[in-house]
């Protein structure tokens, strides 16, 4: 690992054409242009996101652990600073700004994505749809909607919703101000929270279990000085073949009389495929050929790969099992979405246990005692971070509190969130597998499920329902974003400090960045009208806020039974995996393959499984290793051309092309 002083030295150093070490030109203007640079970035990059899943249908660039189109921003930025190096060695950027950029650019792309950001916009937008009489849902939950947080003026609405405005006047600027100020706030202290937390876990994570964080690998070999990765004829092999499939098919998209060679994902009860009784319980299921997956698949370990499809099955085994015994009468049974939860839960637990002599000396840190960590060069000190976490922690706590949450609910409310967002940083550090959603399963869904609808009472209920836009699903969540941004600091030229103030500022600026291209777009083309779920996630949200006040329920003992089988079915894998060697479940696979992603992509990671375990097997890890970069130029061919089209179509004015998700 590079230390502080080694990456200041190396940072200040630059290489010219003829391999000459030279001065980079340095300083605090140098450090105030790359962050405007990364700033501007994150806003142009939050519009293109909800430009893409919130109005024409794809691709869904945040569904995925390795955001393509912060990939595709990254590859432009490296080749411009080639260029610049060629002419001004001393200007160009470094390795670790670069990866500094696509860290805080990653970030960014989280909150955009339409399980965050644009998750939350709506979510203030239609409390007004609820503030009339005409269904009595203002009487049920209208007075405990907090008037800072939402808006509730219909008529002021209107251009919001019909479109063919602006939002640059007085009275739209002045509507939006208070909400966007607040869940701004909100955004940054959430933010701060995870990120006190990653540094009190990144050490012990990289360096004492040396886990991999194989979703930021492809950005980093991208970015080393050397280009060695650009020069190698089997990284250009798989670039050129799934590029080649990609312009075929966005030409395609454009002229429908041309073939085209589609990879992506195919309904198989569309086809004919499980449409009879009890087959049909398997629902939404897919065959799909994403070659970005197999790539992704191929740097995942074996035994993972396997887990994931083979798991993947097992659900929808459970699903066809219940319909043919008529078990599934009973709403939501065998309750998947639970039973992945507890999986979370037990791979966070097992994240404590064999950590846990780590997490000893840093507690001796914490508390002034002798230990033999050193964290005079982390972002923060550890006793800063815990600080930093407890006061972070408590504001979210108090924001909802103000509100009119009870102090219990609110503080178990978060601690199940930051349990889950710890357990989606730890799996995408040690194995990082290519989707992660965990849709309905956070503390909205769980804290009613626990105790019922009826112990929470209504003001606590409508109050947790604003924890929707943050928990929908766990697919861009900025958490794992940002631990894996502290790991690229400590493999390249930039500090952890610098590093870790960076990406407060992305997760910061990232809040105004959300609501600028959200309302910019809305006000011009309309949130009810030409925006994909503009008013579907305040649907969902208060919908389900209503069937809890109408329909109130007790607690699910089956859902928590279940919860309780999958935290200890997950436990019990864990404890195999350590007695017995060669043990081929992994319970990651088991806790993340009931996704609804995973439909999506079960099979490319089959056919990864197949590839990768042939060439261990009669080639071993040195095939292995020189394969590597074919199937990174899988992923980054699919990654460069995907986003390509889907801009092509914009500055067309035409439906874009869409590689993922649609």
């Amino acid at each position: 690992m590079i230390s502080g002083a080694q990456q200041t030295s190396t940072g200040a150093l630059a290489h010219n054409d003829t391999g000459q070490t030279v001065p980079r030109s340095g300083g605090f203007l140098r450090r105030l242009v790359i962050l405007f640079l990364a700033c501007l970035l994150i806003l142009l990059d939050a519009f293109w996101v909800i430009r893409a899943e919130r109005i024409t249908g794809g691709p869904y660039f945040s569904t995925i652990s390795l955001f393509a189109n912060v990939l595709f921003i990254l590859t432009g930025v490296t080749i411009l600073n080639a260029l610049v190096r060629k002419v001004a060695p001393r200007t160009a950027l470094s390795q670790g700004e670069l990866m500094l950029i696509y860290a805080m650019l990653a970030v960014g792309g989280a909150f955009a994505g339409q399980d965050m950001g644009s998750a939350l916009v709506p979510l203030i937008s239609h409390a007004a749809t609820y503030s009339g009489p005409e269904n009595g849902w203002a009487d049920r939950f209208g007075q405990y909607l907090p008037k800072l947080w939402t808006i509730s003026d219909k008529k002021a609405l209107k251009s919001f919703y019909d479109g063919h405005s602006t939002l640059y006047t007085p009275e739209h600027l002045a509507l939006w101000a208070t909400p966007a100020i607040a869940w701004c706030f909100f955004i940054a202290i959430l933010f701060w929270t995870m990120m006190c937390l990653n540094v009190l876990v990144r050490r012990g994570w990289q360096e004492r279990e040396r886990l991999p964080f194989p979703v930021v690998e492809l950005p980093i070999q991208m970015t080393e000085d050397s280009g060695a990765l650009w020069k190698k004829p089997l990284f250009w092999v798989g670039f050129c073949l799934v590029a080649a499939i990609e312009v075929l098919n966005g030409l395609h998209s454009l002229y429908p009389a041309l073939p085209e060679i589609n990879l992506q994902h195919y309904e198989i009860q569309n086809q004919g495929i499980f449409t009879q009784w009890p087959y049909n319980a398997v629902g939404f299921t897919c065959y799909s050929f994403y070659p970005f997956a197999i790539g992704l698949g191929y740097l995942l370990p074996l035994d993972l790969i396997f887990s994931c499809w083979f798991f993947y099955l097992f659900w929808k085994a459970q699903l066809i099992i219940s319909r043919a015994a008529s078990w599934d009468t009973t709403p939501d049974f065998p309750f998947v979405r639970e039973q992945a939860f507890g999986g979370y839960l037990a791979i966070l637990v097992f994240m404590f246990w064999n950590g846990r002599q780590y997490f000893q000396e840093m507690f001796k840190r914490i508390f002034g005692e002798p230990s033999e960590l050193d964290d005079t060069n982390e972002g923060l000190t550890y006793r800063q971070a815990m600080g930093g976490a407890l006061v972070g922690f408590t504001i979210l706590a108090v924001f909802f509190v103000w509100a009119g949450m009870r102090p219990s609910t609110a503080a178990l409310a978060f601690l199940i969130y930051f349990a889950l967002a710890l357990a989606v940083a730890r799996l995408r550090a040690e194995l990082g597998p290519p989707v992660h959603d965990l849709h309905f399963s956070g503390p909205d869904h769980m804290l009613p499920r626990m105790f019922g609808t009826t112990a929470l009472g209504a003001q606590d209920l409508t109050l947790l329902s604003f924890f929707y836009w943050f928990n929908r699903a766990y697919r861009a969540h900025p958490m794992p974003h940002g631990v894996e941004g502290l790991k690229a600091a400590s493999d390249t030229d930039v500090t952890q400090k610098g590093m870790f103030w960076a990406l407060i500022l992305a997760g910061v600026f990232s809040g105004i960045a959300v609501f600028w291209a959200y309302l910019h777009q809305a006000y011009i083309l309309g949130a009810a009208s030409q925006m994909q779920w503009g008013r579907g996630f305040g649907d969902e949200t208060y919908n389900r806020l209503n069937g809890w006040l109408q329909t109130p329920q007790p607690p699910n003992l089956q859902a928590n039974i279940a919860a309780l089988g999958g935290f200890v079915f997950c436990s019990l894998l864990m404890i195999a995996r350590i007695r017995f060697a060669g043990f081929p479940f992994h319970p990651i696979g088991y806790a993340i393959s009931g996704s609804w992603s995973m439909n999506l992509v079960w099979m490319p990671l089959f056919f990864a499984w197949v590839i990768k375990g042939l060439l261990l097997r009669y080639g071993g890890v040195r095939l292995y290793r020189q394969a590597l970069p074919f199937f990174l130029g899988l992923i980054l061919g699919q990654f460069l051309v995907g986003p390509f089209w889907h801009l092509i179509g914009l500055l067309l004015d035409t439906r874009p092309y869409s590689f993922w998700g649609g």
